[in-house]
């Protein structure tokens, strides 16, 4: 694969799912993370909440009751590079920008994972993810067709305005050389700026499996993981495009 020594990734992050351990709840994954002897501070509590809605003889939803719980704490480093979440079924570490690597990314993972098992005791693993949120930044003149960077992006039919202002693509993929799923989005939400698009390639390689949480698969699952993620990547943006990365 290419290498990009400016690769427009702004999130990177691996994410792994669990059967937690039995009677386990808030306050003791609180009292498991809340000191900063790990190089993370505590941000503040994720929430969970539900909405229940009661339909009305007149058809219309009426709502009964609503509530929040508390599931996870949300964590930074000191440097507010890194966003840990620690959930009662699971672990997600996020590298904000600037990306560095991802070995320096798995490292960092590996550690703090371990400190999740020493410290709550997971089942099982039953999900294993790698993402990475790019904004491509395409640097387009108006009714400049986006397919000068992005591989078969859908075009505008001849005849109709040209100037694009919003879309959304979105693709599930089975990768069998993994044996799991690549979710790859591409999407224009935002105006441009600097004369720059903010094309967002959002893609999320995951599979799900149920080992154990000391088993060394978790790691070698996750390389592999990465490898789907960089197929989805390369084979999505064009060479103009890998030339404005380089």
């Amino acid at each position: 694969m290419r290498h990009l020594s400016n690769a427009p990734i702004v999130e990177a992050l691996i994410d792994v799912r669990t059967v937690p351990a039995a009677g386990l709840d808030f306050e003791r994954l609180r009292h498991a993370f809340e000191a900063d002897d790990f190089g993370y501070y505590v941000k503040g509590p994720i929430t969970e909440g539900f909405l229940a809605l009661e339909l009305q003889a007149d058809g219309l939803a009426k709502q009964s009751n609503s509530e929040a719980t508390r599931v996870g704490l949300r964590l930074h480093s000191r440097d507010e590079k890194y966003v840990l979440q620690c959930r009662l079924g699971g672990f997600t570490l996020s590298r904000l920008q600037p990306y560095e690597d991802w070995h320096t990314l798995q490292e960092e993972a590996r550690r703090l994972w371990q400190l999740y098992c020493q410290r709550l005791d997971p089942a099982f693993v039953t999900r294993i993810a790698t993402r990475f949120i790019n904004n491509l930044r395409l640097p387009l003149d108006n009714n400049q067709s986006f397919q000068k960077y992005v591989v078969k992006l859908l075009d505008l039919p001849a005849g109709v305005p040209q100037h694009v202002i919003e879309f959304f693509q979105r693709f599930v993929l089975w990768d069998r050389e993994v044996g799991g799923t690549v979710a790859l989005t591409i999407a224009l939400s935002e105006a441009p700026t600097e004369g720059r698009y903010p094309v967002i390639l959002d893609i999320d390689a995951f599979i799900t499996t149920e080992i154990k949480p000391c088993d060394p698969a978790l790691w070698d699952n996750l390389t592999n993981l990465r490898a789907a993620k960089n197929r989805a990547f390369f084979g999505t943006v064009t060479d103009a495009a890998m030339e404005l990365y380089t």
